[in-house]
């Protein structure tokens, strides 16, 4: 069976522990790694060198420009007003290259209305057959839909599960201290937040829906 092919997409929004999100970078061995405009400032800092920048590039220091340009960075520019955002663009890229699973980086923080839309990219990315992630420091984003879920982490770490887009139907839940089965969750009440891992990991599933899933790391 073919490796599935992993990208990474470095977004502008904030990153605090520059040394923790290398580690989590380090680790997950990416086949395509794209900077999206000023998020690219972020891989210089954790020492990566992307294979695409993309943007208008108008929020890319100078430094970061000039250095990726020396390392051999294909630049993807465009025009400032258009319909779509540079991470939507970067998601075709990453999906046009063969990306089975997309990881977003800088993706939380800033501006309220940024963070927001950077999480409904995750339904934005699963419509279209890929897995998102969202890593940031002391936790992880998920979505789950039609496929099961499982979770690598540890014991006491939070898991919390919101319904998107209308009521989770069927959601199974198994290692966490309050586990589900074949329950309806329904939309904008909060039943599912702060469960808790018993063990190295917990799996996810749901009949009908999609769940936004957060794992906060202890």
């Amino acid at each position: 069976m073919a490796k599935e092919k992993k990208a990474s997409l470095f977004l502008n929004g904030e990153i605090e522990d520059v040394d923790q999100i290398k580690s989590k970078f380090d680790k997950e061995n990416y086949d395509i790694v794209i900077g999206v405009d000023g998020g690219a400032n972020h891989l210089q800092r954790i020492g990566a060198v992307p294979d695409y920048i993309v943007g208008d590039l108008d929020s890319i220091d100078k430094e970061s420009l000039t250095f990726f340009i020396e390392k051999g960075t294909e630049f993807k520019k465009y025009p400032s007003k258009k319909n779509e955002t540079d991470t939507e663009l970067a998601i075709w890229l990453a999906r046009d290259l063969g990306a089975q699973s997309i990881d977003l980086y800088g993706a939380l923080g800033g501006r309220i209305d940024h963070e927001i839309a950077n999480i409904h990219l995750l339904y934005y990315i699963i419509k279209r057959g890929l897995n998102p992630r969202i890593l940031d420091k002391n936790r992880d984003l998920y979505i789950v839909g039609k496929d099961p879920l499982e979770i690598s982490g540890k014991a006491g770490d939070l898991i919390s599960l919101i319904p998107l887009y209308g009521d989770a139907k069927g959601v199974t839940l198994g290692g966490l201290e309050y586990p589900l089965e074949k329950y309806d969750m329904e939309f904008s009440k909060p039943r599912g937040i702060s469960n808790v891992m018993i063990g190295q990991k917990c799996s996810i599933s749901l009949e009908e829906g999609y769940l936004l899933v957060i794992k906060n790391e202890l």
